[in-house]
Protein backbone atom coordinates (compact mmCIF):
# COMPACT_ATOMS: atom_id res chain seq x y z
CA UNK A 1 0.00 0.00 0.00
CA UNK A 2 1.37 3.38 -0.97
CA UNK A 3 0.98 6.14 1.28
CA UNK A 4 -0.37 9.62 0.06
CA UNK A 5 1.38 12.60 0.21
CA UNK A 6 -1.18 14.72 2.89
CA UNK A 7 -0.98 11.85 5.26
CA UNK A 8 -0.04 12.29 8.79
CA UNK A 9 -0.56 9.01 9.88
CA UNK A 10 0.73 5.88 8.02
CA UNK A 11 -0.35 2.52 10.35
CA UNK A 12 3.54 1.84 9.57
CA UNK A 13 3.80 1.20 13.17
CA UNK A 14 7.07 3.28 13.51
CA UNK A 15 7.26 7.12 15.33
CA UNK A 16 6.80 9.59 12.46
CA UNK A 17 9.95 11.37 10.70
CA UNK A 18 8.19 14.40 11.37
CA UNK A 19 10.30 16.27 13.54
CA UNK A 20 8.06 18.25 16.56
CA UNK A 21 9.75 21.62 15.74
CA UNK A 22 7.36 21.19 12.45
CA UNK A 23 4.33 22.84 12.17
CA UNK A 24 1.21 20.86 12.37
CA UNK A 25 -0.58 21.35 9.06
CA UNK A 26 -2.76 24.13 8.52
CA UNK A 27 -6.52 23.72 9.81
CA UNK A 28 -9.82 24.97 7.74
CA UNK A 29 -10.85 28.20 7.90
CA UNK A 30 -13.63 27.32 10.09
CA UNK A 31 -11.77 24.91 12.48
CA UNK A 32 -9.08 27.47 13.67
CA UNK A 33 -8.93 28.15 17.45
CA UNK A 34 -7.39 31.02 19.36
CA UNK A 35 -6.03 29.41 22.58
CA UNK A 36 -3.59 31.24 24.96
CA UNK A 37 0.20 31.09 25.27
CA UNK A 38 1.25 27.62 23.75
CA UNK A 39 2.40 24.72 26.36
CA UNK A 40 4.80 22.09 25.58
CA UNK A 41 3.09 18.70 25.07
CA UNK A 42 4.47 15.80 27.43
CA UNK A 43 6.15 13.20 26.35
CA UNK A 44 5.15 9.70 24.69
CA UNK A 45 3.67 7.70 26.77
CA UNK A 46 5.60 4.67 27.50
CA UNK A 47 4.51 0.83 27.24
CA UNK A 48 2.52 -0.27 29.93
CA UNK A 49 1.10 -3.42 29.39
CA UNK A 50 0.28 -6.63 27.31
CA UNK A 51 -1.46 -4.55 24.77
CA UNK A 52 2.36 -3.38 23.41
CA UNK A 53 3.89 -5.31 21.34
CA UNK A 54 7.90 -6.03 21.44
CA UNK A 55 8.71 -3.26 19.35
CA UNK A 56 7.27 -1.35 22.18
CA UNK A 57 4.26 -0.14 20.05
CA UNK A 58 0.69 -0.78 20.45
CA UNK A 59 -1.31 -3.52 18.45
CA UNK A 60 -4.48 -1.96 16.00
CA UNK A 61 -6.70 -2.98 13.63
CA UNK A 62 -4.92 -3.99 9.92
CA UNK A 63 -6.59 -0.73 8.46
CA UNK A 64 -6.69 -0.71 4.52
CA UNK A 65 -5.80 2.35 2.35
CA UNK A 66 -9.18 3.59 2.83
CA UNK A 67 -9.15 3.11 6.64
CA UNK A 68 -5.89 5.30 6.59
CA UNK A 69 -7.92 8.17 4.47
CA UNK A 70 -10.35 8.62 6.93
CA UNK A 71 -8.04 8.64 10.18
CA UNK A 72 -5.78 11.18 8.26
CA UNK A 73 -8.60 13.07 7.14
CA UNK A 74 -10.16 13.37 10.83
CA UNK A 75 -7.08 14.90 11.71
CA UNK A 76 -6.71 17.28 8.66
CA UNK A 77 -10.12 18.44 9.05
CA UNK A 78 -10.04 18.72 13.16
CA UNK A 79 -12.82 16.52 13.42
CA UNK A 80 -13.38 14.00 16.00
CA UNK A 81 -12.54 10.19 14.48
CA UNK A 82 -15.28 7.76 15.66
CA UNK A 83 -14.23 4.11 15.75
CA UNK A 84 -16.80 1.36 15.80
CA UNK A 85 -16.37 -2.20 16.10
CA UNK A 86 -16.66 -5.17 18.45
CA UNK A 87 -14.69 -5.57 21.48
CA UNK A 88 -11.17 -6.37 21.09
CA UNK A 89 -11.21 -4.94 17.39
CA UNK A 90 -8.19 -2.85 18.28
CA UNK A 91 -10.00 0.44 18.61
CA UNK A 92 -8.64 1.44 21.60
CA UNK A 93 -5.25 0.56 20.55
CA UNK A 94 -5.39 2.80 17.39
CA UNK A 95 -5.92 6.04 18.98
CA UNK A 96 -2.07 5.20 20.87
CA UNK A 97 -0.60 3.81 17.62
CA UNK A 98 -1.76 7.17 16.23
CA UNK A 99 -0.44 9.54 19.72
CA UNK A 100 3.29 7.42 19.38
CA UNK A 101 3.39 7.76 15.47
CA UNK A 102 2.39 11.38 14.92
CA UNK A 103 4.68 12.51 18.52
CA UNK A 104 1.46 13.78 20.56
CA UNK A 105 1.95 12.87 23.76
CA UNK A 106 0.32 10.20 26.47
CA UNK A 107 -2.69 9.90 25.45
CA UNK A 108 -5.87 11.16 27.59
CA UNK A 109 -8.35 8.43 28.04
CA UNK A 110 -12.10 9.31 29.45
CA UNK A 111 -14.44 5.89 30.39
CA UNK A 112 -18.28 7.00 29.69
CA UNK A 113 -21.15 5.16 31.15
CA UNK A 114 -24.68 5.54 31.21
CA UNK A 115 -24.00 8.61 34.06
CA UNK A 116 -21.27 10.00 32.96
CA UNK A 117 -21.93 14.20 32.96
CA UNK A 118 -19.94 16.77 30.19
CA UNK A 119 -18.88 18.71 33.53
CA UNK A 120 -16.87 15.04 34.41
CA UNK A 121 -14.70 14.97 31.63
CA UNK A 122 -14.18 18.87 31.58
CA UNK A 123 -13.10 19.95 35.28
CA UNK A 124 -14.22 19.04 38.67
CA UNK A 125 -14.07 21.51 41.95
CA UNK A 126 -13.54 21.08 45.07
CA UNK A 127 -16.74 22.83 46.47
CA UNK A 128 -16.03 21.48 50.02
CA UNK A 129 -12.45 22.66 50.13
CA UNK A 130 -13.27 26.27 48.93
CA UNK A 131 -15.63 26.58 51.66
CA UNK A 132 -13.14 24.69 54.70
CA UNK A 133 -10.56 27.71 53.07
CA UNK A 134 -13.07 30.35 53.48
CA UNK A 135 -14.12 29.14 57.29
CA UNK A 136 -10.23 28.90 58.07
CA UNK A 137 -9.83 32.53 56.78
CA UNK A 138 -7.18 31.34 54.72
CA UNK A 139 -5.67 33.72 52.27
CA UNK A 140 -6.91 32.77 48.25
CA UNK A 141 -3.81 33.82 46.46
CA UNK A 142 -4.77 31.19 43.94
CA UNK A 143 -8.65 30.37 43.42
CA UNK A 144 -7.71 27.79 40.99
CA UNK A 145 -6.12 25.51 43.35
CA UNK A 146 -9.99 24.02 43.82
CA UNK A 147 -9.92 23.22 39.82
CA UNK A 148 -8.88 20.31 38.35
CA UNK A 149 -9.47 19.95 34.32
CA UNK A 150 -10.34 16.61 33.34
CA UNK A 151 -9.28 14.68 30.16
CA UNK A 152 -11.48 16.26 28.33
CA UNK A 153 -10.53 19.96 29.50
CA UNK A 154 -7.21 18.68 29.56
CA UNK A 155 -6.85 17.99 25.40
CA UNK A 156 -8.48 21.61 25.07
CA UNK A 157 -5.37 23.41 26.76
CA UNK A 158 -3.32 25.56 24.04
CA UNK A 159 -0.70 23.04 23.37
CA UNK A 160 2.31 23.12 20.34
CA UNK A 161 1.20 20.22 19.33
CA UNK A 162 -2.53 19.08 19.24
CA UNK A 163 -2.96 15.73 22.31
CA UNK A 164 -4.49 12.78 22.09
CA UNK A 165 -7.88 12.47 23.85
CA UNK A 166 -9.77 8.93 23.61
CA UNK A 167 -13.26 8.71 24.46
CA UNK A 168 -14.38 4.87 25.06
CA UNK A 169 -17.46 3.75 24.64
CA UNK A 170 -19.64 6.83 23.88
CA UNK A 171 -22.52 4.25 22.95
CA UNK A 172 -23.37 4.11 26.53
CA UNK A 173 -23.92 7.68 27.11
CA UNK A 174 -27.58 9.57 28.07
CA UNK A 175 -28.20 11.19 24.63
CA UNK A 176 -27.96 14.72 26.64
CA UNK A 177 -24.20 14.41 26.86
CA UNK A 178 -23.34 13.63 22.64
CA UNK A 179 -25.22 17.00 22.48
CA UNK A 180 -23.45 19.08 24.67
CA UNK A 181 -20.13 17.50 23.81
CA UNK A 182 -21.06 18.19 20.00
CA UNK A 183 -20.90 21.57 21.59
CA UNK A 184 -17.64 21.57 23.30
CA UNK A 185 -16.04 19.97 20.02
CA UNK A 186 -17.28 23.09 17.89
CA UNK A 187 -16.71 25.88 19.94
CA UNK A 188 -13.23 24.36 20.53
CA UNK A 189 -13.35 25.23 24.28
CA UNK A 190 -15.24 25.92 27.40
CA UNK A 191 -15.66 27.90 30.46
CA UNK A 192 -14.41 27.41 34.30
CA UNK A 193 -18.01 28.87 35.79
CA UNK A 194 -15.84 29.51 39.06
CA UNK A 195 -13.62 31.04 37.60
CA UNK A 196 -14.76 33.86 35.00
CA UNK A 197 -14.22 36.98 37.52
CA UNK A 198 -10.62 35.76 37.91
CA UNK A 199 -8.28 37.65 36.10
CA UNK A 200 -5.86 34.26 35.86
CA UNK A 201 -5.32 31.38 37.87
CA UNK A 202 -3.63 28.34 38.01
CA UNK A 203 -5.30 24.93 37.74
CA UNK A 204 -4.79 21.32 37.99
CA UNK A 205 -4.46 19.63 34.38
CA UNK A 206 -5.18 16.05 34.09
CA UNK A 207 -1.46 15.42 33.90
CA UNK A 208 1.53 17.14 34.15
CA UNK A 209 2.23 20.99 35.56
CA UNK A 210 -0.87 23.30 36.35
CA UNK A 211 -2.20 25.87 33.55
CA UNK A 212 -2.84 29.44 33.35
CA UNK A 213 -6.58 30.55 32.69
CA UNK A 214 -7.59 33.79 32.07
CA UNK A 215 -11.01 34.91 33.43
CA UNK A 216 -12.41 31.02 33.57
CA UNK A 217 -11.79 30.30 29.89
CA UNK A 218 -9.71 27.19 28.30
CA UNK A 219 -9.33 27.45 24.50
CA UNK A 220 -7.37 25.06 22.06
CA UNK A 221 -4.84 26.49 20.11
CA UNK A 222 -4.84 23.44 18.03
CA UNK A 223 -7.89 21.10 17.76
CA UNK A 224 -7.18 17.46 19.53
CA UNK A 225 -6.77 14.19 18.17
CA UNK A 226 -10.06 12.85 18.97
CA UNK A 227 -10.45 9.15 18.80
CA UNK A 228 -14.30 8.24 19.95
CA UNK A 229 -14.82 3.99 20.26
CA UNK A 230 -17.99 2.67 20.15
CA UNK A 231 -19.71 -0.69 19.53
CA UNK A 232 -21.43 0.76 16.56
CA UNK A 233 -22.81 4.18 15.62
CA UNK A 234 -26.63 3.28 15.51
CA UNK A 235 -27.53 4.14 18.78
CA UNK A 236 -25.44 7.85 18.88
CA UNK A 237 -27.96 10.48 18.06
CA UNK A 238 -26.99 11.10 13.47
CA UNK A 239 -26.45 15.11 14.60
CA UNK A 240 -23.60 13.60 16.40
CA UNK A 241 -22.11 10.98 13.92
CA UNK A 242 -22.44 13.84 11.25
CA UNK A 243 -20.01 15.75 13.26
CA UNK A 244 -17.35 13.08 13.14
CA UNK A 245 -15.15 10.86 10.60
CA UNK A 246 -16.84 7.80 11.02
CA UNK A 247 -14.36 4.34 10.72
CA UNK A 248 -16.04 1.22 10.95
CA UNK A 249 -14.10 -1.92 11.96
CA UNK A 250 -14.93 -4.77 9.93
CA UNK A 251 -15.97 -8.26 12.20
CA UNK A 252 -13.29 -10.26 13.68
CA UNK A 253 -10.45 -10.80 11.54
CA UNK A 254 -9.28 -14.20 10.41
CA UNK A 255 -7.55 -15.76 13.25
CA UNK A 256 -4.21 -16.19 11.41
CA UNK A 257 -4.47 -11.99 11.24
CA UNK A 258 -5.53 -11.50 14.41
CA UNK A 259 -2.64 -13.56 15.68
CA UNK A 260 -0.35 -11.56 13.59
CA UNK A 261 -1.34 -8.52 15.45
CA UNK A 262 -1.04 -9.85 19.00
CA UNK A 263 1.56 -12.80 19.08
CA UNK A 264 5.26 -13.10 17.92
CA UNK A 265 5.86 -14.80 14.61
CA UNK A 266 6.87 -17.84 17.10
CA UNK A 267 3.65 -18.28 18.73
CA UNK A 268 1.16 -17.30 16.07
CA UNK A 269 0.64 -20.37 14.63
CA UNK A 270 0.05 -22.07 18.02
CA UNK A 271 -2.52 -19.01 18.45
CA UNK A 272 -4.47 -18.76 15.19
CA UNK A 273 -4.90 -22.63 14.87
CA UNK A 274 -7.15 -22.16 18.49
CA UNK A 275 -8.44 -19.31 17.60
CA UNK A 276 -9.85 -21.01 14.40
CA UNK A 277 -11.25 -23.50 16.55
CA UNK A 278 -13.41 -20.93 18.34
CA UNK A 279 -15.09 -19.80 14.95
CA UNK A 280 -15.63 -23.18 13.52
CA UNK A 281 -17.61 -23.44 16.63
CA UNK A 282 -19.66 -20.35 16.66
CA UNK A 283 -23.17 -21.07 15.41
CA UNK A 284 -24.06 -20.42 11.63
CA UNK A 285 -24.82 -16.72 11.46
CA UNK A 286 -23.24 -15.17 14.51
CA UNK A 287 -19.79 -13.30 14.37
CA UNK A 288 -17.46 -14.80 16.53
CA UNK A 289 -16.51 -12.95 19.72
CA UNK A 290 -12.91 -11.06 19.01
CA UNK A 291 -12.59 -12.04 23.17
CA UNK A 292 -13.28 -15.37 22.70
CA UNK A 293 -10.72 -15.80 19.66
CA UNK A 294 -8.33 -13.85 21.82
CA UNK A 295 -8.71 -15.89 24.97
CA UNK A 296 -8.24 -19.02 22.80
CA UNK A 297 -4.77 -17.91 20.84
CA UNK A 298 -3.31 -17.33 24.68
CA UNK A 299 -4.55 -20.84 25.71
CA UNK A 300 -2.94 -22.30 22.38
CA UNK A 301 0.60 -20.69 23.32
CA UNK A 302 0.51 -21.69 27.01
CA UNK A 303 -0.39 -25.15 26.02
CA UNK A 304 2.48 -24.97 23.06
CA UNK A 305 4.81 -23.65 25.15
CA UNK A 306 3.86 -26.61 28.03
CA UNK A 307 3.65 -29.15 25.93
CA UNK A 308 4.54 -28.80 22.27
CA UNK A 309 1.79 -27.84 19.78
CA UNK A 310 0.33 -30.81 17.92
CA UNK A 311 -2.27 -29.46 15.29
CA UNK A 312 -4.38 -32.71 14.77
CA UNK A 313 -6.82 -34.16 17.19
CA UNK A 314 -8.23 -33.01 20.63
CA UNK A 315 -5.65 -32.48 23.53
CA UNK A 316 -6.17 -31.76 27.41
CA UNK A 317 -6.92 -27.91 27.07
CA UNK A 318 -9.81 -29.17 24.68
CA UNK A 319 -12.56 -28.11 27.60
CA UNK A 320 -11.46 -24.65 28.09
CA UNK A 321 -12.35 -24.49 23.99
CA UNK A 322 -15.34 -25.52 23.88
CA UNK A 323 -16.32 -23.04 27.23
CA UNK A 324 -14.86 -20.60 24.74
CA UNK A 325 -17.08 -21.63 21.81
CA UNK A 326 -20.37 -21.34 24.71
CA UNK A 327 -18.80 -17.70 24.91
CA UNK A 328 -18.83 -17.62 21.33
CA UNK A 329 -23.11 -18.65 21.24
CA UNK A 330 -23.67 -16.29 23.36
CA UNK A 331 -23.62 -18.80 26.27
CA UNK A 332 -25.40 -21.47 24.85
CA UNK A 333 -24.61 -25.13 25.47
CA UNK A 334 -25.27 -27.24 23.18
Amino acid sequence: MEAESWWLYRGEGQPTTRERSEPWPQPPPWRRFQGGALRPTPPDEAPASARYLGDGLPAGPDLDAAGLAVVNAAILLRRPLLVTGPHGAGKTSLAHRIARELGLGRVLRWWISSRTTLREGLYTYDTIGRLSAGVAGQADGNPGRFVRLGPLGTALLPYERPRMLLIEGLDRSDVALTDELRGVFEDGGFDVAELRAVPSALVAAEDGPGAEVAQGRVCCGEFPVVVITAEDDESLPPTFVEHCMLLRIPDPPEPERLAASWLSSETAEAGWRSALRVVEGTDPGRVPSVAAMQDAMWLGVVRAGADGWSPEGEYPGQAALDALWCRGRGGRGE
